[in-house]
């Protein structure tokens, strides 16, 4: 199951409910699915949270994103109390008038825990698509969580708006998290660092998996696996997004649209503009009139 929500800058997220409260230890939430998405930050203490076949044992800081149709429960530790935050919000509204997610919540038993968890892809102009993780190790979003309670509490004049500017800053900073971990993960693996360098330093070759995988002395069936592991993309589409990544600052530089795709290594100037648009959601021409210095 997977939904594509289309490009991160248009989207227009809205919280429905929000709290930031310190739960006994014991209680539990599920099994159970929720009608819209949601994210919970463990800020104190321990938990379990079962889904997708999987228990995973939360530690601070730890965070969790998942959405309806995901059967789920989320148990806090015996050992004593837990600090969570907790956003319930639907990812793209015109209004910003919270739906209260508690009336269509639905209860299951612990038999459908093994059911996959429902995926949700983001476009981020520069890197493509990308699929949102279910878990997270990031210890900086306790005062983003803290405040948008505070404003569900409070909802004085403007709260929707305030709480979906901090939202937007909370999801935002989760994808460039986790992009910037993958592109780590897959530079400190040295063999396929090698690759990579390949790659950026000449990106105007039309480089083959056969050839990569020879500079990581890999087989290339094998280099293909382990290439999208560790950077989320097989190699050709990596190879696309570091052109176009180039082709953005060239653009600004360059007369022509033809010039940038020659020196980008493009023999169709049609592949090129599709390439660019399906990364970027522009055209190359709308990209440089947007980019005009005044």
């Amino acid at each position: 199951m997977k939904t594509h929500l289309g490009s991160l800058g248009n989207l227009r997220p809205t919280v429905n409910f929000s709290n930031y409260f310190q739960a006994p230890a014991g209680t539990f939430w599920g099994p159970r699915t929720i009608p819209d998405c949601q994210l919970i930050l463990l800020v104190a203490g321990s938990a379990s949270f079962e889904f997708a076949g999987k228990c995973l044992n939360l530690l601070p800081g730890n965070c969790l994103f998942y959405g309806s149709d995901t059967p789920h429960r989320l148990t806090i530790s015996s050992d004593g109390p837990s600090t969570l935050g907790s956003i319930h919000f639907s990812w793209d509204s015109a209004s910003t008038e919270a739906i209260h997610p508690e009336p269509t919540i639905i209860l299951h038993t612990k038999e459908h825990l093994v059911r996959p968890a429902k995926t949700y892809t983001v476009h981020v102009e520069g890197h493509g698509d990308v699929d949102m993780w279910h878990f997270y190790e990031f210890t900086q979003l306790e005062s983003l969580f803290a405040r948008i309670a505070k404003e569900f509490v409070h909802q004085e004049p403007g709260y929707g708006s305030i709480a979906r500017g901090y939202l937007i800053q909370i999801l935002t900073t989760l994808l460039r998290y986790q992009m910037d971990k993958r592109f780590r993960a897959a530079t400190e693996h040295s063999k396929i660092a090698a690759s990579i360098e390949a790659i950026q330093q000449d990106t105007s070759r039309n480089w083959s998996t056969p050839e990569l995988a020879a500079i990581s002395g890999y087989h290339p069936t094998y280099f293909a696996e382990l290439f999208r592991e560790a950077t989320g993309y097989a190699p050709k589409h990596y190879l696309v997004l570091e052109r176009v990544k180039q082709a953005q600052l060239l653009l600004l530089h360059e007369s022509t649209i033809e010039a940038v795709a020659m020196k980008l290594g493009y023999s169709s100037i049609h592949y090129f503009c599709r390439n660019f648009k399906a990364v970027t959601g522009l055209t190359p021409t709308e990209f440089k009139q947007r980019n005009v210095a005044l």
